[in-house]
């Protein structure tokens, strides 16, 4: 772990993925000296990809002009530094994710995150982008029992029209986001919208409530093909207590069509609210 980045004292490390990591900072240097936060790094191998560092300028750009208490704040990029980085809020908490891994939370608590991260979605959507990452280990809860969506480096503007949609295909070298939550149109490389985020919140809520995924596969195109193709399951299969409500609302984020799901976050958010009550019951 480095000692200091580029005016940065590194505290500690505080999350990683496979190209980069975070790193709880303190400013040494500039305006807002002696402030702590968060810097994200790419890894010493990634520091040279242009495909990682446009990723990072790609979240830099949208998320500076973002401002919604469930999305991440990003401040700077420093993208000729080596490694590249981002400084932005500090969040301190487990992922759901990881807290999934640990023991199965509180009903009605993680259906009260899952309603805000929507409402950060839908803040999202509503200034033309889309995540396109869905999925729980992109939701931070912090310590204050605060979800936060983090990670917009695979988000891109709202296809609104053919000619966008056809131009960010030309540019797109991959089929972009995280196999298990991924929406049947983007894995057939469609035209990808806010519905595409219903989708993979959809996915999240099954995991969430059920503690495991609704698809998997022993290859990853088995693994695709059944979310295109194979019958959203019921949760109640594996929970029956779970309010029949939750189950059909569930099963409708995960529709097939993109026109079949909940039109908005808003929606979305709402619903889950009012949800909440009857789950109150159930550990």
């Amino acid at each position: 772990m480095p000692q200091t980045i580029n005016g940065f004292q590194v505290l500690r490390k505080v999350a990683e993925s496979n190209t980069a990591e975070i790193f709880h900072v303190l400013r040494l240097v500039g305006r807002g000296r002696g402030t702590e936060g968060a810097v994200k790094a790419l890894r010493p191998e990634f520091a040279n990809d242009r495909t990682e560092r446009g990723y990072l300028d790609n979240e830099y750009r949208i998320c500076s002009t973002l401002d919604h208490k469930n999305i991440i704040k990003i401040y700077e990029a420093q993208l000729s530094n080596n490694p590249p980085f981002l400084v932005m809020d500090l969040i301190l908490g487990l992922s759901l994710k990881q807290m999934l891994d640990k023991e199965r939370p509180n009903l009605a608590a993680a259906l009260d995150w899952i309603a805000q991260v929507a409402d950060g979605l839908g803040y999202c959507h509503e200034h033309g982008y889309v995540h396109r990452d869905v999925k729980p280990q992109n939701m931070v809860i912090g310590d204050d029992g605060r979800p936060v969506m983090i990670d917009f480096a695979l988000s891109t503007p709202t296809d609104n029209s053919a000619i966008g949609y056809l131009i960010r295909k030309l540019k797109q070298r991959r089929r972009p986001g995280t196999w298990s939550y991924m929406s049947p149109e983007q894995i057939r490389q469609q035209r990808v919208t806010a519905q595409s985020d219903v989708y993979g919140l959809g996915v999240t809520l099954f995991e969430v409530v059920t503690g495991r995924l609704p698809y998997t596969g022993d290859s990853p195109q088995e693994l695709l093909e059944k979310h295109v193709n194979a019958p959203v399951p019921s949760v109640l299969i594996l929970r029956e207590e779970v309010p029949l409500d939750l189950d059909e609302f569930i099963r409708t984020m995960m529709a097939k069509d993109p026109l079949d799901r909940p039109l908005g976050m808003g929606y979305v958010s709402s619903k889950l609210r009012a949800l909440i009550p009857a789950c109150r019951r159930i550990s």
